[in-house]
């Protein structure tokens, strides 16, 4: 697999392979701290239509009453429930961590998915996510996010990282399981 583009971490905007500096910002795209493994071939995969989501085998009783659980395409049962509040979404890496989502066994790397691709954590109001400068983005919904920039996340939210497809679903505060 060859990556055939950059995406800029401060505009989103799609760069040359090559090029060390975004053509619509300026911000740097050669950044001698990123890890390399974190580059990963990018993808122009449309958004799923939230209709389509009830053809999703949930398991709703697997939903935590206080907490997140994040469902991948296809499974029934959640990938991941959160009961601390904040934990990223990658692939394992060289040094373990106990808040990280690793979907490299469901094929992540092969999906665009980056070793530390973005986060979810909990706020007083329910959840938000946040890309951290991923090369292959993430979408909430059909909407590309900025890097490094929070956007609510509602219960029932789609989440696409590069071409992964995630469902999470959480409980209301008053919502009984």
């Amino acid at each position: 697999m060859n990556v055939s583009e950059k995406f800029c971490p401060l505009c989103t905007s799609s760069n040359d392979v090559e090029a060390i500096a975004c053509w619509n910002c300026g911000a740097r795209l050669d950044d001698p701290f990123m890890d390399p493994g974190a580059r990963t071939k990018t993808t122009d995969m449309p958004a799923l239509d939230p209709a389509m989501f009830r053809d999703w085998p949930i398991d709703e009783a697997a939903i935590p009453a206080s907490g997140i659980a994040v469902y991948l395409k296809g499974i029934s049962k959640p990938a991941y429930v959160d009961l601390n509040g904040e934990f990223v979404i990658g692939r394992k890496g060289e040094e373990p961590s106990e808040d990280l989502l690793d979907l490299a066994p469901w094929g992540g790397y092969h999906l665009g998915l980056s070793r530390r691709h973005a986060v979810i954590r909990r706020t007083t109001h329910g959840y938000e996510v946040l890309d951290l400068g991923s090369v292959n983005g993430t979408w909430l919904n059909e909407e590309r996010l900025a890097p490094h920039k929070p956007y609510p996340l509602a219960s029932g939210s789609h989440l696409r990282l590069g071409s992964m497809q995630l469902f999470v679903l959480y409980r209301a505060p008053d919502e009984t399981p």
